[in-house]
């Protein structure tokens, strides 16, 4: 079974042989050679036998939040929001991206809070907004 890059821009699909797994204090992990990212790795061999290296399961898939506030001309800002969602497939086009503009407030600590706070809202729905 190939290692899958956890990068949602990446996402590549890496053979065994392209991975060279490190240890750090007791965690295993290989950084991918497409996009450097560290990646996650655990050992599922029997106890003192060799080691053999999967990728956790995880229970959902990994997203990229860019939560912004853009500057209007009268002094506010408009609350903006981008998620690139990874799909259920594997390859380095597995993401969609996805702008919302989500409304005008007059502190941009305020506008970047909403867009962060409806992101987790529409991820936690499995993003059927």
């Amino acid at each position: 079974m190939p290692f899958i890059c956890e990068n949602v821009e990446c996402r590549a699909v890496l053979a065994r042989k392209q991975v060279k797994p490190n240890r750090d204090n007791n965690s295993f992990y290989f950084y991918c050679p497409d996009c450097n990212t560290r990646n996650e790795l655990i050992d599922v061999g029997a106890a003192g036998g060799p080691l053999e290296l999967i990728q956790p399961v995880r229970q959902g898939l990994p997203h990229k939040v860019v939560a912004t506030a853009r500057p209007l001309e009268d002094g506010r800002y408009a609350a903006q929001l981008c998620i690139q969602k990874a799909l259920g497939i594997k390859g380095p086009f597995a993401a969609e991206e996805r702008w919302d503009q989500l409304g005008i407030f007059p502190d941009p600590q305020d506008a970047v809070s909403y867009a962060k706070t409806t992101a987790a809202d529409w991820l936690g729905a499995d993003f059927r907004h």
